[in-house]
């Protein structure tokens, strides 16, 4: 009897260690962190170029255990930011459309309590080509949609009740901030994620107020529109009122604050590329220009005079803007097209000002002859300036205007359209600089829907993408 009872005795506490020794496995496996979300998700395709990587833990971590384990192939130079629990690795430069991007994150990086991962996570993306992004139909309610530069079938990216006023994309182009119309007359700002799809709200517009115009800052963290007050008209409709420019931090939650003097009325919000607000003080007749440092109080510290309001084009350093002024010909000129036999002419240059002395340089003057040129957009690498221009004298008139290259400094200028009836206007560079995406529209008959076209920089290759659509934008 007292042979057979020992080896219970015994057991008893082995099994007791035993269980314990379980219950904590148990108790570290779920304390171990683990990898809970990332993006690009796995397997998604057409994925922006220069797409960040982000890994989301369930823990704090040890930030250099995560960032020297690491592997991203085809590898990038790049860097590392944390926001809480949430990894981000930001590219140097945009990956080859078509690469296959594998990430993995090895077992063994530590949380800050120096509990390891207890496996391997690894997950792969595909980058797209650059798209276009444009809203469609222009004779309706209309919604962004994308398309390849080479054709291919549209992709509807947003499907909202009452359609989409406008958009712009983020600086890195991985995703869409755009102004959706409500059924009350006002409209909100919404988020959509390139990569995921995910659409949030970002702002919503009181009652008797409509947002508008929406453009994100070079680094991420400022969101700034357009937000005005609805009037009725003598039929009972809603219009734009009186607005001025606003501005909020890029989370949901975060109050929005007005910019510059109260009894200013403001439009056009933008940002240069070191991060400065500017936006057209219609009041001044000028683009301030604001420091986001001095949060919430944001006035202006310079004003550039600018009488036309066409908002402009920073250069690639952010030291000049160029924009469209107006002046006229003491003169009067036959025009054709009028029913006038003579009258002034009016015509527009484009003006490249120094944003920090005030120094301006008439950069259409070389051209000789009256013009009229607008809407100005800089290159990708900086080295060309496309624009708008449509001749005012009489032998080389025409009805609409064509779309034209300068170099920065003025030279060179030179048509890449001779189509006079139809007017070019929404110009875009592709990422690389050899491309340029347009709107184009007859004038000469007017119930002709819009187009948007594609040219290369040389001059060839003009081809119809999208009919009925406008607005148009390159993802990268």
């Amino acid at each position: 009897m007292f042979a057979s009872s020992r080896p219970r005795r015994i057991a008893a506490p082995l099994l007791g260690a035993v269980g314990l020794f379980a219950g904590l496995l148990v108790a570290a496996a779920f304390a171990a962190p683990r990898v809970h979300e990332v993006t690009p998700p796995p397997g998604s395709r057409d994925v922006p170029a220069s797409s960040q990587i982000s890994l989301v833990f369930s823990r704090p971590m040890d930030r250099l255990s995560v960032e020297s384990r690491l592997a991203i192939d085809p590898p990038r130079p790049g860097s590392y930011t944390w926001e809480g629990t949430t990894l981000t690795f930001h590219p140097e430069a945009p990956w080859e459309p078509g690469t296959t991007v594998e990430v993995r994150l090895p077992a063994g990086a530590r949380s800050s309590r120096f509990l390891p991962i207890l496996q391997s996570h690894a997950w792969s993306f595909v980058i797209g080509a650059p798209r276009i992004a444009y809203l469609w139909p222009a004779d309706g309610p209309s919604d962004i949609y994308a398309r390849s530069a080479d054709g291919g079938e549209p992709t509807r990216l947003t499907t909202t009740p009452a359609g989409v006023l406008d958009f712009r994309l983020s600086p890195e182009g991985t995703q869409v901030i755009y102004a959706a119309a409500r059924e009350d007359g006002g409209s909100d700002l919404r988020l959509l994620d390139l990569a995921t799809l995910q659409d949030r709200l970002m702002y919503s517009a009181p009652a008797g107020k409509l947002c508008r115009a929406p453009a994100i800052s070079p680094d991420g963290r400022w969101l700034a529109f357009e937000l005005y007050d609805l009037e009725s008209t003598s039929n009972e409709r809603t219009i734009p009122g009186p607005g001025r420019v606003w501005v909020k931090p890029m989370d949901a939650a975060s109050q929005a604050v007005p910019v510059g003097p109260d009894d200013h009325g403001a439009s056009a919000p933008g940002w240069t590329p070191q991060g400065w607000l500017v936006y057209q003080d219609r009041s001044l007749g000028a683009i301030a220009v604001v420091d986001m440092g001095t949060a919430p109080d944001l006035q202006p510290f310079n004003a550039i005079p600018n009488e036309l309001g066409e908002p402009g084009a920073w250069s690639i350093d952010g030291r000049d803007v160029v924009f469209p002024e107006v002046g006229f010909v003491p003169e009067t000129l036959s025009v054709p097209g009028s029913s006038a036999e003579e009258q002034t002419i009016f015509y527009s240059h484009l003006i490249r000002v120094e944003a920090s002395t005030g120094n301006a340089t008439d950069l259409s003057n070389r051209s000789g002859s009256l013009v009229e040129d607008a809407s100005p957009v800089y290159s990708p690498d900086g080295n060309w300036l496309a624009f708008g221009r449509k001749y005012m004298d009489s032998d080389r008139w025409t009805l609409g205007r064509q779309l034209w290259l300068m170099r920065a400094d003025g030279s060179e200028a030179h048509a890449l359209t001779a189509v006079g009836d139809y007017n070019h206007s929404a110009l875009g560079w592709s990422p690389d600089s050899t491309t340029l995406v347009y709107m184009r529209f007859n004038q000469a008959v007017i119930t002709e829907p819009a187009e948007i076209w594609l040219i290369g920089a040389d001059g060839e290759g003009a081809h119809s993408l999208v009919t009925g659509g406008y607005s148009p934008r390159w993802i990268p």
